[in-house]
């Protein structure tokens, strides 16, 4: 699902393993999503679009969860 509230799902899931505070941040100006650290102030991924962070995001949750 690449809609917000299925990536926000994702991300949390990430987080929770990871122990990390990533956040999604979005500006359609600048080309999408990416995910942020530090409230921001780090970028953990480029800009992307739904479809392609969702990718990322369930890749990420495979290499993670045991």
């Amino acid at each position: 699902m690449a809609s917000k509230k299925g990536l926000q799902v994702d991300l949390d899931r990430l987080n929770a393993l990871v122990g990390s505070e990533m956040e999604l941040d979005y500006a359609a100006c600048y080309g999408g999503y990416c995910l942020v650290d530090n409230k921001g102030s780090h970028h953990v991924t480029p800009r992307m679009s739904a479809r392609e962070l969702c990718i990322y995001l369930r890749g990420a949750l495979d290499w993670v969860t045991p």
